[in-house]
């Protein structure tokens, strides 16, 4: 039974069963959260994963969309596709 209700919470969550006022309330808290991240120097957004672009874009995006989800999406797809590096000089 445990089981059902964990999936059918994972189900509803991802199919956006909230109501309006709950995901926009959620996707406020979560812009708030990125805009902290807009007050990192570069050093330590390359520590994250992310580059100033990246954080000034998700600041952008509509109250519709979670801009913390986006983010992660959109670093995640760049870090695919780039070339893997080897170790040596430029490495460091």
């Amino acid at each position: 039974m445990r089981d059902y209700v964990l999936n059918r919470a994972i189900f509803d969550d991802r199919i956006g069963n909230r109501s309006i006022f709950s995901r926009l309330f959620h996707n406020w808290k979560a812009r708030r959260e990125v805009n902290l991240l807009a007050g990192f120097d570069d050093f330590m957004l390359a520590d994250i994963g992310v580059s100033r672009a990246d954080v000034e874009w998700a600041t952008r995006l509509p109250i519709t969309t979670d801009p913390t989800q986006a983010l992660e999406h959109r670093t995640t797809l760049r870090q695919r596709h780039e070339p893997a590096r080897r170790p040596g000089w430029g490495a460091y």
